[in-house]
């Protein structure tokens, strides 16, 4: 058996978002500008999310099942920036161990931005995260 490294597993977690795009007639293609696209598959997303009376009524997604499709379609978003910036998965020594793309010593984590994607809205556009890492402001 081969040791799997952090850019292997994030690598199939991104052709995982390929054929879940595929499934949703998208195609993605690791551009820049499929970071647009990537942002309005978040939005549905965020836009399925059972909130008020609704909550009663229809099955939310688990926890469990935010986490994953964070880790997939954050699997994507870090692929971009690393084919088109730059840049290193790896485990966080700054933030609980999370997933981590590394440029330049700064850490950003890709599935963590994803996931507040997903809960929050377009407050936490994904295409105005590329852009900030993309002119070398990683905060």
């Amino acid at each position: 058996m081969t040791d799997l490294t952090m850019k292997d597993v994030m690598a199939s977690y991104s052709e995982d978002a390929l054929d879940l795009a595929s499934q949703m007639g998208i195609s993605l293609d690791y551009s820049e500008h499929s970071i647009k696209i990537l942002d309005e598959i978040l939005e549905e997303y965020h836009r399925g999310l059972p909130r008020g009376i609704k909550e009663l009524f229809v099955r939310s997604p688990t926890e469990e099942d935010i986490i994953q499709m964070s880790k997939i379609w954050g699997g994507y978003l870090g692929e971009v920036i690393r084919l088109n910036i730059g840049g290193e998965w790896g485990i966080s020594e700054n933030f609980m161990e999370s997933i981590c793309l590394t440029i330049n010593d700064t850490e950003i984590y890709p599935p963590a931005k994803v996931n507040k994607r997903i809960i929050n809205g377009k407050e936490d556009g994904i295409f105005i995260y590329y852009q900030v890492i993309k002119e070398g402001n990683y905060v």
